[in-house]
């Protein structure tokens, strides 16, 4: 904080060092004390809105005269902007969507001394804060937004043109991408984005205000032979692409993308699912289908690190006769505690299933100890032929307890993790998850939990979410869970073609928060 003070100092310096007159009075034993009131700890706003705050200042020597200034950045480094130069601020917000540090400073001009106010001001535009579907169309794919004010459809088609050619493989979050703006001829730094995957297609798409700022042949320093974009996910400062089973990752610290780019895939024989799971700051828990091995990958590390055994595994290492076809995650222990991962396995032949437990502990590589890297699935559960489970078709893990959800056309499930038995999810009236006839294309339980108490940024969100469609139409039924039966009355969301990916966007969402 103190460098942020002697920032200040210096960017105040210039406009009040002119007001500052050395009478030679240096006896300050009783200092004037000034109290401000007024001005709140956040401030949440749309863009283009008015700012309005007037603060008061409660001093006890009413004879004092001040020097005042409002300023907001979003890193010191990228440079602090002066809104006003007068104690009452009303400013139109014209700034970029995003999350600043607002600053009022007022200055004694007696005894030059300068204190500070900070807030939050959280600058959002119609599309920051809501949620964004993504979805096939005709063969192609395209995204709706839905949020409490309004609602969005087939985004690509109507702001660019067309939709994105190819199906829909899913969405993944950058933070901050770095864009040239050749009209402007400047850099625009920190735009957060959503990356958009098809079978043959990826853009980056600024999220405030739905302008793609690069697509898959920017993103490479050397392009790839073939475009098969199949998953996206982060850490903090760094993000990783799986294409055509290779993986490639860059980090912030190498350089920002967009400015930066992917450089060369991790090394080794492999073809990577593109089914994978991911808790906020872990590694990632993967799969190589060439050798039939869990593995992970750091931001930095050249190769692919596989989970093999030691003398503490419990379970094989190794399943080449088995296909992935769900993994999923228990953020169990809070947002820091590695949780528990899930993956279910179908036999190649013979298509029997069973269910895998990892502590995730294995992904952890700065507090995993012995278990860093290392095979620790703690449980296999072997699924019944007779089960519903064993011919799914859809799954979806509950986030904060022992359930892995799962659907047969219009019935929803839940496998009990604990327990090793299976039950109809159904709501509080006694009602099935969604009405007869209706076909489960999607399931995923979207939990968002921010709380910065010394910020004062506080957020929470959890809802299951169940899409159905016929082809042509779908719904998606958000619902509150309780125990183990949901709400009875539901939110719900309709539009045209078949969602694949559903996610809730807000503007202090980042990777910390953002589990695949």
């Amino acid at each position: 904080m103190k460098t942020i003070y002697f920032l200040f100092a210096i960017v105040l310096s210039g406009l009040w060092i002119s007001c500052y007159d050395d009478k030679g009075n240096y006896d300050y034993s009783i200092l004037n004390q000034a109290e401000v009131t007024g001005i709140d700890s956040i401030y949440r706003c749309d863009l283009l809105s008015h700012l309005v705050i007037t603060p008061k200042l409660n001093s006890q020597d009413k004879s004092r005269t001040y020097d005042y200034m409002w300023l907001c950045y979003k890193n010191t480094k990228d440079g602090i902007d002066t809104l006003s130069c007068e104690k009452d601020l009303d400013y139109e917000l014209t700034l970029d969507p995003a999350i600043y540090t607002l600053v009022f400073a007022y200055q004694d001009r007696e005894t030059a001394v300068t204190k500070y106010v900070f807030s939050k001001l959280v600058v959002e535009s119609e599309y920051s804060r809501g949620w964004y579907v993504l979805k096939e169309k005709n063969g192609y794919t395209d995204l709706d937004f839905f949020s409490s004010t309004f609602e969005a459809a087939d985004l690509m088609d109507k702001v660019h043109g067309q939709p994105l050619v190819g199906r829909p493989r899913g969405m993944g979050l950058i933070e901050d991408y770095n864009w040239f703006n050749e009209e402007s001829g400047e850099l625009e730094q920190w735009n957060m984005c959503l990356s958009l995957l098809t079978e043959q297609d990826l853009k980056v798409m600024r999220i405030s205000d739905l302008k793609l700022l690069g697509e898959f042949n920017s993103l490479f320093y050397e392009q790839p032979a073939t475009c098969v974009p199949e998953k996206w996910f982060g850490w903090d400062g760094a993000n990783a692409l799986i294409n055509d089973g290779r993986i490639y990752t860059i980090n912030i610290r190498v350089g920002t993308l967009g400015s930066a780019k992917f450089a060369y895939e991790k090394t080794g024989d492999y073809h990577l699912s593109n089914i994978m799971t991911k808790k906020s700051q872990l590694c990632p828990l993967l799969f190589d289908e060439k050798v039939g091995m869990f593995c992970t990958v750091t931001e930095n590390g050249a190769d692919i690190i596989y989970l093999e055994s030691d003398s503490q595994s419990k379970f094989p290492d190794a399943y080449p006769d088995y296909n992935l076809i769900y993994a999923g995650l228990l953020d169990e222990g809070g947002l820091w505690d590695p949780g528990k991962g899930y993956a279910v396995m179908e036999h190649k032949t013979d298509k029997s299933r069973m269910v895998l437990h990892f502590d995730l502990l294995c992904l952890d590589k700065d507090w995993g100890g012995d278990d860093a890297f290392k095979n620790r699935i703690i449980e296999q559960d072997t699924i019944v032929s007779t089960s519903n489970l064993s011919s799914a078709t859809c799954f979806g893990m509950n986030r904060i307890s022992k359930m892995l959800y799962f659907s047969k056309e219009d019935k929803l499930y839940y496998y009990d993790l604990e327990n090793k038995r299976e039950f109809e999810v159904k709501r509080l009236n006694g009602e099935t998850a969604v009405p007869a006839g209706e076909h489960i294309v999607m399931i995923k339980h979207v939990v968002f939990n921010c709380s910065y108490p010394e910020e004062a940024i506080e957020e929470y969100l959890s809802k299951l979410a169940v899409a159905t469609s016929d082809g042509t139409d779908y719904k998606i039924y958000l619902f509150d869970i309780v125990s183990d039966k949901l709400q009875t009355e539901p939110t719900v969301f309709a539009g045209n073609g078949i969602p694949a990916e559903i996610i809730y966007m807000s503007s202090y969402m980042g990777n910390a928060y953002w589990c695949y």
